[in-house]
């Protein structure tokens, strides 16, 4: 694989360096920042500059690759090999288990404790391919998508794809976006959304609205229709928010909607308290949020269709709102789509 980005990005990997590739959604360029030492830094309230990466539990650290280093390449064309049929396996006993999770997570919804939650899981994928070399076929493939490589030595090496726009911001204003809804792209046919589908969205949006309203007055926040949002071979429902663009509290923002509903739940602290209950394992960046930060200028995503490079085998993390109209096996299947939106390069 030849070109100026893989090669600069091989040399810092092999040289086992911190740094952080990463394309924003529509752009034709690739931007890299990068260390020249293993110093772990760390973004308290978000005050930095670099590229962040925050996990699910924000009690846990927030990480920073500063900006101190930075490379910008253009991307270009790149002709990806057509993909055939990916399946991704896994065992009977991971499906049952997460359908009973499912079930469980049923049963406290039927009891009103509950009124949506997000559960996930992570499978392991074996791959033979290069790193770097599947990297660049993300870059390429997705191009709607927030695509990045993360890599630090004392804290491990995640890339993917996020369709889910958290906080980002343009001049005077802020964005946020409520998805939830998944189905299969089909060129031909329009999505046709289920009645839980459309319920689900519409707790993401109430939810998001409610929690905007803890620091913008109505008159400052705008809120745009339902629409189709198509990312790869997945169409979401989205519902954007826009509102007024300060700095100063972008930590406050982000521990007010982190975790949004949807990839926690409503009501947000019972969700919680579920999943770090009865999920089986420590879901790290998976679903926190990330993207670089700047003195006034951030763009941060919600960390979905992604995955954990390990030297024994890949993880995928995929995961599914739950609701009282939740079927376990309709539920399992919508996981195995989107563990398939990174399995395609692997």
């Amino acid at each position: 694989m030849q070109g100026p980005l893989p090669q600069f990005l091989k040399s810092l990997w092999e040289a086992d360096l911190p740094f952080v590739c990463f394309k924003l959604p529509l752009a034709k360029q690739a931007t890299v920042y990068h260390q020249n030492d293993e110093k772990l830094h760390t973004a308290d309230q978000l005050k930095a500059e670099g590229f962040i990466m925050a996990p699910f539990d924000l009690e846990d650290e927030i990480f920073c690759i500063p900006n101190r280093f930075s490379k910008v390449f253009d991307l270009g064309a790149h002709q990806i090999t057509p993909k055939t049929a990916i399946q991704v396996k896994y065992t009977e006993t991971e499906k049952s288990s997460f359908e009973e999770l499912i079930r469980l997570a049923k049963k406290e919804i039927d009891n009103k404790g509950l009124r949506k939650v997000v559960l996930s899981h992570s499978q392991k994928f074996q791959t033979k391919r290069n790193l770097i070399e599947l990297f660049y076929e993300l870059l390429h493939l997705y191009p709607e998508a927030m695509v990045y490589l993360w890599h630090h030595p004392k804290v491990g090496t995640w890339f993917g794809a996020s369709p889910e726009q958290f906080i980002t911001s343009q001049k005077d204003y802020a964005y946020t976006m409520a998805l939830a809804g998944t189905q299969v792209r089909s060129i031909n046919n329009p999505p046709k959304w289920t009645k839980k589908e459309i319920e689900e969205q519409a707790l993401v949006g109430t939810q998001i609205e409610e929690d905007l309203h803890q620091i913008f007055t109505s008159d400052q926040i705008t809120k745009s229709q339902t629409q189709d949002f198509y990312i790869g071979d997945l169409i979401h429902i989205a519902t954007n928010f826009k509102f007024p663009n300060q700095r100063n509290k972008l930590y406050q923002l982000a521990k007010t909607l982190h975790p949004t509903p949807a990839v926690g739940g409503v009501p947000t602290k019972k969700a919680i308290q579920f999943i770090k209950e009865k999920e089986t394992y420590n879901r790290a960046f998976y679903t926190g949020f990330f993207g670089p930060i700047g003195n006034e200028e951030f763009q941060l995503f919600v960390n979905l269709r992604c995955a954990q490079w390990t030297p024994d085998a890949v993880l995928l993390y995929a995961g599914a709102g739950i609701t009282a109209l939740s079927d376990p096996a309709l539920e399992w299947e919508e996981t195995q789509k989107k563990v398939k939106i990174l399995a395609k390069v692997l």
